[in-house]
Parts: structure tokens; C-alpha cells; sequence
């Protein structure tokens, strides 16, 4: 299948025609746990836990799923569109997920909607090495684009890059160079002239000594990246459960900014894997993984006051995502923003005290 000239999308598309064949076959998640607890299955994008994830960590630790009556259960899938694809058929009830399957899902009926926001900007991005002669996205033309997939979203939005400053999509060859250390071996030894991955990758990248710098693709800057998506249907049939949901999270994402630290210690006790190698002294380990949390937790709007309250959408950023959809070629033509996101929740799931939560954090320092 060829959507606009991206034969490479065919994947995501498949995917969510698959969603719409198993939301005919019914399916539940929810519920209630042994204790009485409302049961909520959120799906991720994530192959691994990784400390951009800690502040879901906090909430777990912390208890403040606990103390919303809820019983979370995350689970993890290597893509967006494939965690959407559990939400569409019923399996999961909450993606955390970036627009791409969300506005697809739109133009085909899968009525997707986000109710609040995790990403504040597109998470992905364009860099090049250090002492690249590269200046420009023009001068990609010829150039290997290190992915982690051909079919990535950030092999989609190298070639939307090109084809946005009137270049040939098809003039840059995709290089999949995976992740860990077979990505780090492709960027040493010269094997990809440029990368396009996401906010955290990048960070990791960073952590293992490789100097980047940013490659700006002009009309991206203020993009939407995404957050947590429901079934329309679900906004008023649980309200309830995703004001508290939401709540709980942002409680997570307070402490985690007042308190980085204990953040990343929190995701060390669930998930003891991500602590790394041992062979690295755990006080370095500690501060790499703060670097990328705190990458995460940049522009993710937990201040009070002029940046207004956590998960709030920015109409023109959902406007300027639908349209930059449009021109990736994801969807055939424009909708209203508004088809895929609301911020009628927000008030409710910022109805905490930030304060509290901050002088908590201070005190597990």
C-alpha cells in the first residue's frame, strides 16, 4: 500500500486496519482488583523501561495510583500504533501515544481522542555529529539517516523533512541501526551521516560520548507530540477513572521534577534492570539517567501559573500537527483539531496541591 508516495507507511496503516478488525471483535479491560480498586491497563511505546518513564515509576512508588483507588497495569509495546491498536479494540483502556496512529485512527473511524498531554513538543528530531559538515536538511540529499527502524516515525519524519523544503523523500537512504550498543556503532564508525530519533534516544546517545548537535527542520518547532488517548466513547462513560488517572500521573511528574533523584531510585526498586552495568560506578549511573528523565520532563508544563496547569493541549500545536500530518502524507486531508483532543479534564486532574507534592519530594531528599 502507498499512502502519497510513502510506501514505508504502509505498516502503520495496516495496523490500524487491524485495530478496526479487532474492535469488531469485542474485547474488555478495566474493572475491578481483588482489593476493590479500579482496574486501568495503560499501554506505553516503549520496548524497555527507561527512566524518560520514571515519573510513572513515582506514581507506583509513591502510591498515588494507590491513593486514587486505582490498580494500573502498564504494559509495554514497541510502537505507538500498536498500543493505539490495543486502546481501538478494547484490550487497553488508556495509550500513551504520539499523533501519528491518533490522526490516522481519526480519518478511518477509530475515534481516538487525547484528554491529556505528555509530550508538550514532536519528540522527534534531526542531528548530525558534532563536526558534521551537514547545514541544512538540503544537504541530506545522498546522506544515511541512522533509524531505528526503516518504518519508524522518525523515518517518517525525515523524509516529510525533504519533502517540506521541496526535496525528494526519496533521495536519503535509511539506515536502521536498532539501539544500545549496535546504535551506538553505527554513529562512532561513521556507518550514518545524520540520526533521526526522539528526545530521549538522543540523550542516551549523548550519555555514551557522542556529541550531537541539532539539525533544525524549519515549520516543526512547535508541533504537538502527544499523550494519553481514549476511545470517545470512554471521555463520559469513565470520567471519573481518567480524572483520577491523570491526577495520579501529574502528582508523579511534580515530585519527579522537585526530585529527579529519588525519581530515578523509584524506577531502580520496580524495574531493578534499568539500573545498567555494573561495571559503571552506580553515582555516574545515577546521573545519566537523570539527564535523560530530566530531557522528559522539559516543557512537560508541571508549573503553576503562566504555563498553565500539566496535560493542557495547545490548540495551534494539535492544529499544526494535523496539518504537518497532512503534508507527511499520514492522512489524505485535514480535520478539526478539536476531533482528537480535549482538555475538559484538566481542571479536575490538576485539583491537587502541587506544593504538597513538592514538599514531599524535598523530604525524601
Amino acid at each position: 500500500m502507498k499512502i502519497n508516495g510513502y510506501a514505508r507507511l504502509a505498516p502503520i496503516a495496516a495496523l490500524v486496519a487491524a485495530a478496526l478488525a479487532l474492535a469488531g471483535c469485542g474485547g474488555s479491560s478495566g474493572g475491578k482488583s481483588a482489593d476493590g480498586r479500579d482496574r486501568v491497563r495503560l499501554a506505553i511505546a516503549t520496548p524497555s523501561w527507561n527512566s524518560g518513564f520514571a515519573t510513572l515509576a513515582v506514581s507506583e512508588a509513591r502510591d498515588y495510583f494507590a491513593q486514587e483507588n486505582l490498580d494500573v497495569d502498564v504494559q509495554l509495546f514497541p510502537s505507538g500504533t500498536q498500543a493505539a491498536q490495543q486502546v481501538v479494540a478494547g484490550q487497553i483502556d488508556v495509550g500513551l501515544v504520539t499523533p501519528e496512529p491518533v490522526g490516522i485512527g481519526q480519518a478511518r473511524n477509530t475515534d481516538l481522542t487525547y484528554f491529556a498531554q505528555y509530550w508538550t513538543r514532536w519528540i522527534y528530531t534531526l542531528k548530525i555529529p558534532q563536526n558534521s559538515p551537514i547545514a541544512s536538511v538540503a544537504d541530506l540529499k545522498g546522506k544515511r539517516v541512522g533509524v531505528t527502524a526503516v518504518a519508524s516515525s522518525g523515518g517518517t519524519f525525515v523524509r516529510t523533512a525533504m519533502k517540506m523544503q521541496g526535496l525528494d523523500p526519496e533521495s536519503v537512504k535509511l539506515v536502521p541501526i536498532g539501539a544500545g550498543a549496535e546504535q551506538l556503532n553505527a554513529i562512532k564508525s561513521g556507518k550514518v551521516d545524520a540520526l533521526a530519533l526522539w528526545d530521549t534516544q538522543y540523550q542516551i546517545v549523548e550519555n555514551a560520548g557522542v556529541k550531537l548537535k541539532p539539525l533544525p527542520v524549519p515549520g516543526t518547532e512547535n508541533l504537538f507530540g502527544g499523550g494519553f488517548a481514549v476511545k470517545k466513547e470512554n471521555l463520559k462513560k469513565k470520567e471519573d477513572v481518567l480524572v483520577r488517572l491523570g491526577r495520579a500521573f501529574a502528582k508523579g511528574v511534580v515530585f519527579a521534577q522537585a526530585d529527579p533523584e529519588a525519581a530515578v531510585g523509584d524506577l531502580w526498586k520496580l524495574h531493578p534492570e534499568t539500573k545498567g552495568a555494573t561495571s559503571v560506578p552506580e553515582e555516574q549511573r545515577l546521573a545519566n539517567e537523570v539527564k535523560v528523565l530530566k530531557v522528559r520532563l522539559d516543557g512537560m508544563n508541571v508549573a503553576e501559573g503562566e504555563k498553565g496547569p500539566w496535560g493542557r493541549m495547545d490548540p495551534a500545536a494539535v492544529t499544526g500537527t494535523v496539518k504537518f500530518m497532512t503534508t507527511a502524507g499520514l492522512i489524505d486531508k485535514e480535520f478539526p483539531a478539536t476531533d482528537i483532543y480535549t482538555n475538559d479534564l484538566i481542571p479536575k486532574i490538576n485539583a491537587f496541591s502541587y506544593d504538597e507534592i513538592r514538599a514531599a519530594a524535598k523530604k525524601a531528599a
